[in-house]
């Protein structure tokens, strides 16, 4: 695949993904805060940014080890140290599979 369809292809899945996030209650850009379903706030532009305090990525709703699809509507907004704090709790041996 071509960087170039790569990166739309990521730029869709952000969307899709950002789209599934809730409103901060009467923020002026109500497109760039955002919540994640567990109430972190997150904002579009610091998407891979783990330094920060709004830093968000990509993370299945259904794991992939648990059979889950790497479909759009699979995906979901979430704050950087939600993932990394449920990634240290994940046994070696899932994380492997």
């Amino acid at each position: 695949m071509a960087t170039r369809e790569s990166m739309t292809l990521l730029e869709d899945l952000k969307r899709a993904a950002w789209a599934r996030t809730s409103p901060v209650g009467h923020h002026a850009n109500a497109w760039e805060f955002r919540k994640d379903r567990l109430g972190n706030m997150v904002r579009w532009a610091d998407y891979g940014n783990r330094k920060s305090p709004f830093g968000w990525e990509l993370d299945f709703i259904e794991p992939k080890a648990a059979n889950g699809s790497t479909a759009s509507d699979n995906l979901q907004a979430m704050h950087w140290r939600a993932i990394a704090a449920r990634s240290r709790q994940v046994p070696a041996a899932l994380m492997a599979a």
